[in-house]
């Protein structure tokens, strides 16, 4: 079930989203209204054709006769309905004594199933399958002056559907074609409407990427009440995130500048000559290694870190610098490098970031490989997956320790065991991981998974 739920499409457009739920109760109302309407206007002509059968009969009553036998009878002739004298006309009438059998009809082909039971007074309307036509009945007792004798009748009069019909769909066609035409004009307002409404989240969201752009520095323009206070604290959010990257910076530069001269110092002091050879090597060893690691330092505590309000950097352009540098510095032992990534690949995080990641991950891989480093990545569920993989020897066993600062997988290669633990670092910062695994070259992979956000 949750795997169901996890493949079920999501509407990420707030606009898809209004104009479905609208469209879904307009088209809902649009059709109970319809079928309402169209029942009503059904049960109206039902009632216009019951009310004109009972007229009818009211006429065939007036018409009434007693025969010489006692039975009654009614003239035709007296009858206003013509209909009632043409074959075809589609409406007959008919009288059946109380044994249901047809004492007389308006025609002598007439094949009318006798009506149900009724008593005297009473009504009975119903639609008749075969033939197809509508059928009312009316119970009565008949009584001879001359005879006195009371005998019971049922009179029917049947008339057939096609007028009725004819109107009803007539109806039915009518009705829908302006409820259609009312459904389209309907949405097509909708649409507008929630154009106009929602133009103001679009020109926000313009406004948002030239901040990201860099071609503005904060939301500048005019929006309704309700999003006063998302502008509000988005420029608040800007300049706070601005000002603090300056004061960050500025602090790093003067600690770099004020850590510059006791280390100049102490490189000084072990050049003199009063000192020993070897603890000349072993002091400058040390103040190198001091230098390598306060000039990291610097450079990982001024990484921008995740910022959301940044341009996504090419990926393809900046590997390709780093790669060029690096086949220079490694071009003795011939190592090639294979950048494999799309070139509209990109990834939202800082510049330096970046080359400090990537410098590092593209320098072990040439360090430690043979000849071949491949640059590869694909994008799977909102992760943008980018490996590294060399032909060399690969990593040792629990390679998770070479996460561990100052951990090396080769103590013979020159370095300080930070590299690793860096790039670990930068892309912790940006809410990713980093995985160690076998390459399909036979050396090491590094994965580096971020979120693309």
């Amino acid at each position: 079930m949750k795997a169901t739920a996890a493949r079920r499409p999501r509407l990420t457009s707030l606009r898809a989203r209004l104009l479905i739920s609208t469209a879904v109760v307009l088209l809902a109302f649009v059709g109970l209204g319809g079928l309402a309407l169209e029942k009503a206007f059904e049960r109206s002509l039902l009632q216009a054709q019951q009310d004109k059968l009972e007229g009818l009969i009211y006429a065939l009553l007036g018409a009434a006769s007693t025969t010489p036998d006692g039975d009654l009878t009614i003239a035709l002739d007296a009858i206003p309905d013509r209909r009632l004298r043409e074959p075809m006309s589609g409406l007959q009438a008919a009288l059946f004594n109380e044994l249901g059998i047809m004492v007389w009809s308006s025609s002598q082909s007439l094949d009318m199933p006798p009506p149900p039971s009724i008593n005297v007074g009473q009504w009975s309307f119903q639609r008749l399958a075969s033939p197809n036509a509508f059928r009312l009945s009316f119970g009565l007792r008949w009584i001879d002056s001359e005879r006195n004798q009371p005998r019971l009748y049922t009179v029917s009069v049947i008339d057939d559907t096609r007028s009725f019909d004819r109107q009803l769909v007539i109806f039915r066609r009518t009705l829908w074609i302006w409820l259609g035409g009312t459904v389209i004009a309907l949405v097509a307002i909708l649409l507008l409407i929630l154009r106009w409404s929602l133009a103001p989240l679009k020109r926000l969201g313009r406004e948002l990427h030239r901040v990201e752009s860099g071609l503005q520095l904060e939301i500048e323009g005019s929006y309704p009440d309700e999003l006063k206070p998302l502008t509000r604290d988005l420029n608040a959010m800007i300049v706070s995130e601005h000002s603090h990257q300056t004061r960050y910076r500025n602090a790093l530069g003067d600690l770099a500048h004020s850590l510059k001269t006791p280390l100049a110092v102490l490189r000084g002091i072990s050049s003199e000559p009063q000192i020993p050879a070897a603890q000349q090597s072993q002091l400058d060893e040390q103040v190198s290694r001091m230098q390598h690691i306060v000039d990291h330092q610097l450079r990982r505590a001024a990484a921008a870190g995740s910022r959301t309000l940044t341009e996504p950097i090419l990926l393809k352009p900046l590997i390709d610098k780093l790669t060029s540098a690096l086949t220079k510095v490694y071009a003795s032992r011939g190592v090639g490098f294979y950048n494999r990534l799309d070139p509209e690949l990109r990834l939202r995080a800082d510049q330096g970031d970046l080359y400090e990641l990537f410098g590092n991950l593209l320098d072990n891989a040439a360090k430690y490989g043979d000849e071949h480093i491949r640059i590869s990545a694909h994008t799977e569920k909102n992760l943008l997956h980018i490996d590294v993989d060399d032909d060399g020897p690969g990593f040792p066993d629990e390679p998770e320790k070479l996460l561990e600062r100052g951990a090396r997988a080769d103590t013979r290669k020159p370095g300080q065991g930070i590299g690793l633990a860096a790039v670990n670092e930068i892309v912790q910062a940006y809410g990713g991981r980093l995985e160690l695994a076998r390459s399909p070259l036979g050396g090491a992979r590094v994965g580096v998974i971020m979120p693309t956000r």
